[in-house]
């Protein structure tokens, strides 16, 4: 049996390598070990849309395992994607939600690092007003959005908001573009907004 250590990882890494994990090795079982309460439940969720049974051991205070298992039986919903699901990723922000500012910033890096990770990409990523800062300031984010361009997403960034912003010069993946395409792609595509 595999054992995937996730342990010091914030969320969704812990889901995302045993998802990963899970599909690309065809594993029927799996042990993760990881530091937080929250995480066993999320890894239980993903368990149970794959197919799998779920354990969880509290090993001490800030350490558990959860041990899915595949169950030939299960009566549970296992999840599908669509094949022609085409859609685009609208962020308006440099924040997912409000609350926290700082707290709020990890959320939306999450986020980005999570849609790297999807079974299917989007077709466009479209960045506005401070959601720009992510292709230009963030380092973390700019990371991901250029995974997401060499998988074929096309990073769009609004060139006014990059100029409200003194941001021109600092783009860092994708390319400029205008309030029409923008408008344009809102309208023909199914629409995530994280912000």
């Amino acid at each position: 049996m595999k054992t995937i250590d996730a342990r010091g990882l914030a969320c969704p890494r812990p889901v995302i390598m045993s998802k990963k994990a899970i599909k690309e090795e065809q594993l029927e079982e799996l042990t993760v070990k990881v530091d937080n309460e929250i995480a066993t439940q999320n890894l239980s969720k993903m368990g149970t849309q794959l197919g799998f049974t779920s354990d969880t051991k509290k090993i001490s205070d800030s350490d558990y395992e959860v041990t899915l298992i595949k169950s030939e039986d299960c009566q549970c919903e296992v999840m599908t994607e669509e094949d022609s699901s085409e859609y685009i990723v609208a962020i308006s922000a440099d924040e997912m939600g409000r609350g926290d500012e700082l707290f709020s910033k990890t959320l939306l890096e999450g986020f980005v690092y999570a849609l790297r990770e999807q079974d299917v990409l989007p077709k466009y990523v479209v960045l506005y007003n401070l959601g720009v800062k992510l292709s230009t300031l963030n380092k973390t984010t700019v990371e991901d959005l250029k995974y997401l361009e060499e998988n074929g997403t096309e990073v769009l960034s609004c060139g006014l908001c990059l100029d409200n912003y003194n941001l021109k010069e600092e783009l860092k993946v994708g390319t400029a573009t205008n309030m029409y395409r923008i408008c344009e792609l809102l309208r023909l595509y199914k629409v995530v907004s994280p912000c």
